[in-house]
Order: C-alpha cells, then sequence, then structure tokens
C-alpha cells in the first residue's frame, strides 16, 4: 500500500498539534524513499528478464547494495544515451539517500519551529553520536520536496533504462557484478 499526503491537509503551519505534523512529514519521506526502492527493484528486474547480466548484489536485502548494482549494470551497457542520464540521475538519488538512515532511524522531536533530530549508529563495536541538527518548517518542507524531486527523476530516467532494456541485445561481454 502506498500513501501519498497532501501537505496542505495536516497543518503544517496550523494550530493543530505539530507533533502529529512531524509523523506525518517524516511518514511522508519515508514513503517517497520506499516508492525509489521500488523503482530500482522493478528496473533490476526487467533487466534480468531481457537477459542483461546483473550481479550478485541486485538481490541483496539491502537497497543501496541494490542500487549500486543497478549503478554497475548500467555502466556496463549502452542503453543509447540514457545510460549516462541514468548514471547520473543514480548520483543525484545517492546524495538524497544521505538523508535516509537519520528521517528512519533518529529520535526526532517537534520544536517550536520546527524539528530536531538526534541520530545514533552503530557498527557492531561501537556507537556513533551525530551532532543535534535542527530544522525549521521551511527546511522541512524542503527536504522532503528535495527528496520527492529526486525519486521522481530517478524513477522516469529508470523507465527510459526498462523500456530500452526490452528493445535491445546485453551486451555479452559485459560483466556488472
Amino acid at each position: 500500500m502506498s500513501v501519498h499526503f497532501d501537505v496542505s491537509k495536516i497543518s503544517f503551519f496550523g494550530l493543530d498539534d505539530w507533533s502529529v505534523a512531524v509523523c506525518a512529514w517524516r511518514g511522508c519521506c519515508l514513503e517517497v524513499f520506499a516508492r525509489a526502492e521500488h523503482s530500482v527493484a522493478d528496473c533490476l528486474r526487467t533487466l534480468s528478464g531481457a537477459g542483461v547480466p546483473l550481479g550478485k548484489e541486485a538481490l541483496n536485502p539491502f537497497g543501496g547494495n541494490r542500487l549500486k548494482a543497478l549503478r554497475t549494470c548500467i555502466a556496463a551497457q549502452e542503453f543509447g544515451g540514457h545510460g549516462k542520464a541514468a548514471l547520473k540521475r543514480i548520483e543525484e538519488w545517492d546524495r538524497v539517500y544521505e538523508a535516509r538512515a537519520p528521517l528512519a532511524h533518529a529520535e526526532i522531536r517537534a520544536t517550536e519551529h520546527g524539528i530536531s533530530v538526534n541520530h545514533i549508529t552503530f557498527d557492531g563495536k561501537a556507537e556513533t553520536r551525530y551532532p543535534l541538527k535542527t530544522y525549521t518548517r521551511i527546511e522541512m518542507l524542503e527536504i522532503l520536496a528535495n527528496i520527492e524531486a529526486a525519486q521522481r527523476s530517478l524513477h522516469y530516467q529508470l523507465g527510459q533504462i526498462k523500456a530500452l532494456a526490452l528493445k535491445i541485445k546485453p551486451n555479452p561481454g559485459s560483466s556488472p557484478g
């Protein structure tokens, strides 16, 4: 199930309970990340079905590794001029993707003017505490808009790759993984 929020309907700047709006905003951001992961998975599935060689990481449970496998695969094929464009969109998505972990795992608190983000990671040996970040309500909307724009561009460009994959013969000498 996919839910698309209209930020104007969650009283982002109204007098309603701001903490509820913060939760809805966070959910919107995570929904966009999920849509991008589905676009990548769908493209990998189409490439595989078209006989384009994929590396073993194409089935990795971690979305970042699947994206790397897709990047490697696209770089090894021609796809007309769309391959270079897709690689550029993947690079843009990589920059936006860095915001996913804090949005998904950090402690986010509603503040009077926006949010505070307290992010901690664990690598199996140690804990890393990142500096507390704060965002205004306007910055929050900008973050969501940037994530949505990058996801949409990635989705559309991967659509071009899928269409071309069904029409062209794979480069048999390529070894993407």
